[in-house]
């Protein structure tokens, strides 16, 4: 049974989370390689003017020939812009939010099966936000929703995300509760009564007002399993992660083991069962260092971190064999990333890209303080390390190498992207957004001086 202790008081910051969820895809790197090569810039599109003096999450979204974009402006307001595709220009929608200099306060976008927007964000322990469209595609309809199910547990939000099920019934969940004492509420919308209700009964998460669950996921995998990897955390210091674990679903609601073993919500620490490592606290795993991937039998497999036996930070494989899980250190490095505190850190090692070559090898790709951009080649049958080499910055990215690098003039800026898949329509096509932001503000304050805003542009790109 895992250790519990009560605290007394509870800081009310957190670490950033930088898990996302969506279905996951195997990587070809020789694809990848070649597309970098042969990617051209097919139209540009200007947004709108955005934040740079932080980064936060936005959303987008495409549906058919539509084409929706949720982010905050350099008026730091909650905005929707949607256009058709054969169309350039854009139509806007501000809402009656803004957002501060919190990176927690992501935007999620979703549509339902009568085509109409849902969205939430700009929330940190906050009274839940949350706007739908009246009208399918028609972002002038947006209104305020709330309460979305219950008053008394939507007042304290965070983490909105937005899945839908087997039959495309969408669901949303947040985090109800801090940092230490939170829970994990879901709710199912049913479009003819046009409200939500509970998933299940029972939360997803409880941390049993000790701890808190930071998850990834869940992600659709190739054997039709939803797929849920999480962490569980004590406090608001990000140190204090501990417990790396896993479940997986076939409806969202009876989840098990990866062994098959059924286990009943909500999902708390004394469920040891779905224990994939016991790392304890201080043990350098951190939530955003793990990443679930799948063999060539379509077996989950897990890249994550935490510290060796002499303190350094290590990568460590885990994979499913025979309803176990195996672990392997596949890293050798000889650093330690001792980050500690509450706040959005910054990543001194972070894991990026994790898949099973052609050749059956496994490869994990990094961004690493010390050694810059590196992969991992690992043995699939004895997760024995093969090699451990760079790449340069443009090696697998789907994004040419002149948009690479910050071109906006703002200090010490960073280019973020969101690639929004290609439609089956146009397969060597693919758009993506690109704008550019300072760092991360750890303890949400206003930088001294104004930043300018960056301009944020839509790119469709196509591969020859």
């Amino acid at each position: 049974m895992k250790r519990f202790i009560l605290f007394s008081s509870l800081i009310t910051g957190l670490c950033l989370i930088v898990f996302g969820s969506g279905a996951c895809k195997r990587l070809d790197p020789a694809r990848l390689d070649k597309a970098t090569e042969s990617v051209k810039i097919l139209e540009t599109i200007d947004v709108d003017s955005v934040i740079a003096d932080f980064p936060v999450g936005f959303a987008s979204l495409t549906s058919g020939d539509w084409q929706f974009i949720a982010y905050y402006n350099k008026h730091r307001e909650l905005t929707v812009a949607a256009r058709k595709t054969t169309d350039p220009k854009w139509n806007y929608k501000i809402l009656p939010t803004k957002v501060g200099w919190d990176s927690h306060n992501r935007i999620a976008l979703a549509m339902d099966r009568e085509n109409c927007l849902h969205l939430s964000g700009n929330m940190h322990n906050d009274t839940l936000i949350y706007f739908k469209t009246e009208r399918a595609h028609d972002i002038s309809t947006f209104k305020k929703v709330f309460p979305l199910v219950s008053t008394q547990d939507e007042s304290r939000c965070t983490y909105p995300k937005f899945i839908k099920n087997a039959a495309g019934a969408l669901i949303y969940s947040y985090r109800k509760g801090g940092s230490g004492n939170g829970i994990t509420i879901s709710n199912i919308y049913n479009e003819p009564s046009k409200s939500f209700q509970r998933l299940t009964d029972q939360p997803l998460f409880d941390g049993l007002n000790q701890m808190s669950a930071y998850a990834s996921g869940p992600v659709l995998g190739p054997d039709q399993f939803f797929h849920m990897l999480w962490l569980w955390r004590d406090t608001p210091a990000c140190e204090t992660n501990h417990d790396l674990s896993y479940a997986r679903s076939r409806d969202l609601m009876s989840w098990e083991t990866q062994g098959g073993q059924k286990v009943a919500l909500p999902l708390t620490p004394l469920l040891d069962q779905l224990t994939v490592d016991p790392v304890p606290p201080g043990g350098g795993a951190i939530n955003g260092g793990a990443k679930l991937f799948f063999d060539a039998n379509d077996k989950p497999m897990i890249a994550y971190m935490k510290y060796d036996s002499l303190g350094k930070s290590q990568l460590f494989l885990a994979v499913s064999r025979d309803g176990k899980w195996l672990i392997k250190q596949v890293s050798n490095w000889d650093y330690r990333w001792a980050f500690s505190g509450p706040g959005s850190i910054t990543f001194e090692i972070r894991l990026q890209n994790c898949y099973v070559n052609p050749a059956g090898e496994i490869v994990i790709a990094y961004q690493h303080i010390k050694r810059g951009q590196g992969e991992l080649i690992v043995d699939p049958a004895s997760l024995s390390l093969r090699e451990d080499r760079p790449r340069t910055m443009a090696e697998n990215s789907p994004y040419p190498a002149e948009l690479l690098t910050p071109s906006s003039g703002i200090d010490s800026a960073a280019v973020s992207w969101k690639k929004i898949d290609a439609s089956p329509e146009t397969p060597n096509e693919y758009y993506a957004l690109r704008w550019e932001t300072m760092g991360k503000r750890r303890f949400y304050k206003p930088r001294s001086t104004p930043v300018k805003p960056s301009v944020m542009k839509l790119y469709r790109f196509g591969r020859e």
